[in-house]
């Protein structure tokens, strides 16, 4: 088929990063987290050895991972929405430069010339085994570095739809044209390169780093995919976006379990479904895409089946004396035996999705209580967890960003987990939760 093409946006008032509620009462404590979390994500993005204006990203995680100066996309895109959060001119800067600098890897890809966006990209020098790779985000010949010890050349699908959605955002509350054709440029290729054509719809889950196609397809990546294309169907007014809208939304219609009132995660191949594990984004961001009240056993699914508290009087805690935190899991995987017969910690909190958790719960007018109760577990988590991290080997300001998760965290996958390091993703979405903001509202 043949995909579609980006033209200017029609300026409107932001529909995305609007409370659904009355902001709450002031707290001091509350004002003081939010302050620190946006100086965390400062941190991160400026390097000593950067003019203010360079454009960059920040690197995602302190030090203390071992990513070096890896710089994901998808906390980019976080970022983003949650500088736009802010007021102030100096966060709305910020969300511009970050802007700028996905587009700027979207048109000097070292490989590529159709809109894709990679996994992450390398932000800064690092030294490993004793050499030191002197470039950063921009390489001397003008590419964007994908070289790093890691393989993250890939392209996947929900990150360049949260990509989308930050640059159509952008789009919408700067009415500046190129980010809007950014954002429509990374749609195309989706469509070009991952819509499924097996019975349940949808679109897969992108390429590797070698061009191969993953075949999977996630419920939680339609869903954010839901709120990409009707964005750019209001922007540019083709209604070939309403199309994809509609592709995406079917494959994750079919993936509801009205008699268990869930969602199933991922079909391996886009006509099966894995009624195995199930996934705290998967019953979230379809509730938080669109307001389907039939859906709403999903969000008592996740306080049901994944909430857990952690404690510091738990044998094998990590956390510090007195300290207890109410917050989500990853999924059901992550309270099994993880491979090799390695014993995950059932009780740590994936702090990313308690935040995500609250972004839920803040529009719940069922149990609107649980909002307040996630942000204060992820407000002390600030305050208590993470100490004497870093990022390019300067210390980071202690009680500034959220942790990953409160403990070693599996995810039912061998190459993945969370761990309690400084993560600028986390953080993003802490501050999305902090101002009740539904960043997949329209």
């Amino acid at each position: 088929m043949t995909a579609p093409t980006a033209v200017a946006p029609t300026p409107r008032a932001d529909a995305i990063l609007v409370p659904i509620r009355p902001p709450h009462q002031r707290d001091p404590r509350a004002d003081a987290a939010r302050r620190r979390a946006l100086t965390f994500l400062d941190t991160m993005m400026d390097s000593p050895a950067l003019d203010p204006t360079d454009l960059r990203l920040p690197q995602s995680y302190a030090d203390q991972m071992g990513l070096h100066a890896t710089g994901f996309t998808y906390d980019a895109a976080l970022a983003i929405l949650a500088y736009l959060t802010d007021p102030g001119g100096s966060a709305r800067a910020r969300a511009r430069l970050l802007g700028d600098a996905l587009l700027y890897a979207q048109e000097h890809d070292p490989d590529f010339t159709d809109g894709r966006l990679r996994q992450a990209y390398t932000v800064g020098p690092f030294t490993v085994g004793g050499v030191t790779q002197p470039y950063g985000f921009v390489r001397p010949d003008g590419a964007v570095n994908t070289d790093a010890p890691f393989d993250f050349r890939s392209s996947h699908t929900g990150d360049l739809a949260w990509a989308g959605i930050a640059l159509a955002t952008l789009g919408r509350r700067t009415g500046l044209r190129r980010y809007t054709v950014g954002a429509a440029r990374i749609g195309a290729w989706i469509v070009s390169q991952c819509r499924s054509t097996g019975p349940l719809r949808g679109f897969r889950a992108g390429v590797d780093g070698t061009g191969r196609v993953l075949p999977a397809v996630a419920t939680a990546h339609n869903a954010v995919l839901m709120v990409l294309f009707a964005a750019l169907a209001t922007a540019t007014g083709h209604g070939v976006w309403l199309r994809q809208r509609a592709h995406a939304e079917r494959f994750v219609h079919r993936m509801w379990n009205p008699g268990d009132g869930y969602w199933s995660a991922i079909s391996p191949d886009g006509a099966a479904v894995d009624r195995g594990a199930a996934t705290l984004e998967a019953q979230l961001h379809p509730w938080l895409a669109s307001a389907v009240l039939r859906s709403r056993p999903s969000v008592e699914y996740v306080h049901r089946a994944l909430t857990v508290v952690d404690t510091a009087d738990r044998p094998g805690s990590g956390l510090p004396a007195g300290m207890r935190i109410v917050g989500s899991t990853f999924g059901t995987a992550s309270r099994e035996p993880a491979g090799g017969g390695t014993a995950p910690d059932p009780y740590a909190v994936w702090c990313e999705g308690t935040a995500q958790y609250a972004c839920a719960a803040r529009r719940d007018c069922v149990a609107p209580d649980r909002w307040a109760v996630l942000v204060g577990s992820l407000i002390e988590v600030q305050e208590r967890l993470g100490g004497e991290q870093s990022v390019g080997g300067q210390a980071l300001p202690e009680g500034s960003g959220v942790v990953a998760a409160t403990g070693p965290l599996p995810t039912g996958d061998a190459a993945s987990g969370y761990y309690p390091v400084r993560h600028v993703g986390t953080t993003a979405w802490f501050l999305l939760a902090h101002a009740g903001v539904n960043p997949l509202r329209r």
